[in-house]
């Protein structure tokens, strides 16, 4: 290359290079977020109020993101301005609401991503059932439910909302088998992943593997852990995260951490909560 021809290339270059250092800047300075997931609450449908309440204790506690059940916040689509500022004042920003492929049908589904953008997330939360509990399935299996997903991810994409897909145990059985395909078969602008390492472990599988390999398509972790199948606080199972921390670290992720205990809406296992906010700090650094 003559300097006339070497002069002329050099702006595109340095250009190159100052986005790709600002892409490793903001890896290195972003760092995950941390969210919890409401079902830690003993909340009931339709009670807002309660919501709110539980919304402020997770501020108390060092959480900057919720996700909850749709349910939890259908009573307020009718009135989303007011209901996005009540929850906007709580200082807890609104990650996504959660339901199942089996609830959305296709007219009431768009009219939820209406409502859920409006009131100020940022993601639906679909969970769906593994395709088989050993994780070998068909192709023919596998094809149906991506394109159910990539279906409900448009509908989300036209609706100013992002799709994350929640694994339960069979999608990571057989050395992550089944959600590794469903990355491989579906497209990132259709949807993502919502991860569930505790679920993840349960089936077997290795979700720190998985963060490895597909860090821009994981839009969050729900971490949980289990001591002979009962779940208990984060840092007392027959597991911990320390693994999915330094994939974390080595790839720059910087989504949602979301602490999910499994009490349910009747129970909740609020007492959990600061405990999994201490372990989360130390084991994540955040």
């Amino acid at each position: 290359m003559n300097r006339r021809r070497f002069l002329t290339t050099l702006p595109a270059a340095c250009a190159s290079l100052s986005a790709f250092s600002a892409t490793r800047l903001l890896a290195a300075t972003a760092p995950p977020r941390v969210g919890c997931q409401a079902n830690g609450f003993p909340l009931k449908p339709n009670d807002f109020a309660s919501l709110l309440g539980a919304l402020k204790k997770m501020k108390e506690l060092g959480y900057t993101g919720f996700e909850c059940n749709i349910r939890f916040v259908e009573s307020e689509f009718e009135r989303v301005a007011e209901a996005r500022r009540q929850i906007a004042d709580t200082g807890v920003d609104f990650i996504g609401t959660h339901l199942s492929m089996q609830t959305a049908k296709p007219d009431a589904f768009a009219r939820s991503v209406e409502k859920v953008a409006a009131l100020g997330a940022s993601y639906i939360v679909m969970s769906g059932s593994g395709l088989a509990a050993d994780g070998k399935f068909t192709r023919e299996a596998l094809q149906k439910k991506a394109a159910a997903l990539e279906a409900l991810g448009e509908t989300c994409r036209r609706g100013g909302l992002k799709l994350a897909y929640h694994n339960h145990n069979p999608e990571f059985a057989n050395h992550n088998a089944e959600v590794e395909a469903l990355a491989e078969a579906t497209s990132a602008d259709r949807f993502n992943f919502l991860m569930d390492a505790g679920h993840a472990h349960l089936g077997g599988g290795d979700p720190a593997a998985f963060m490895r390999k597909h860090p821009q398509r994981i839009l969050g972790c729900h971490l949980k852990t289990y001591r002979e199948l009962v779940q208990v606080p984060l840092g007392q199972g027959d597991w911990g995260f320390e693994d999915l921390a330094a994939a974390i670290k080595s790839t720059g992720w910087h989504g949602w951490l979301i602490t999910e205990e499994g009490g349910g809406p009747r129970t909740g296992n609020t007492a959990a909560l600061g405990p999994d906010r201490e372990y989360i700090r130390k084991t994540f650094g955040v």
